[in-house]
């Protein structure tokens, strides 16, 4: 048999625990979301257009630390760094092109949603499930989990002070 003190402790043990949860709900930061769009039929004068836009964008900025630089393959991939670090790549993958922005990469170099935008404003956008359906990867609950546990960039190694 319970008595009044037992069912008193439980209650406040509930709203303790029903409050932490809301403050912890409250405080806790969003995940910054990756971004991995996919986009249809781009032929390779529009790549090499969007080449164009990238490398004036890093010469642009080159003096705040951004470089355009050649992925794995030159005539299918290239990615722009922030002090050394990829904050966008582009790759073709017959028949999509795929857009990245790494975890954190709006943290490091804030102006890449800029060329983000820019790059994919003539482009036509997979749905989210059609991005699924051809295999476009999701960054992994590790992938997230790594990059609130590493907090924020140090402003040496930030592009755009």
């Amino acid at each position: 048999m319970r008595t009044p003190l037992v069912k008193v402790h439980h209650g406040v043990m509930w709203v303790l625990f029903l409050a932490l949860v809301v403050a912890a709900r409250i405080h806790w930061p969003e995940p910054e979301e990756p971004e991995i769009l996919a986009y249809r039929g781009v032929s390779d004068e529009a790549f090499w257009t969007l080449r164009r836009h990238a490398l004036r964008f890093a010469e642009a900025r080159a003096r705040d630390g951004f470089e355009l630089t050649d992925g794995p393959n030159a005539a299918s991939s290239f990615q722009i760094q922030c002090r050394g670090v990829p904050v966008l790549y582009v790759e073709r993958q017959e028949p999509l092109l795929l857009i990245s922005l790494p975890l954190g990469a709006g943290r490091r170099a804030p102006a890449i949603f800029f060329l983000q935008a820019t790059l994919a404003w003539p482009l036509q956008p997979l749905s989210y499930l059609d991005q699924v359906l051809e295999g476009v990867q999701e960054p992994t609950v590790q992938d997230r989990l790594l990059l609130m546990a590493a907090g924020g960039v140090p402003e040496d190694e930030r592009c755009d002070r």
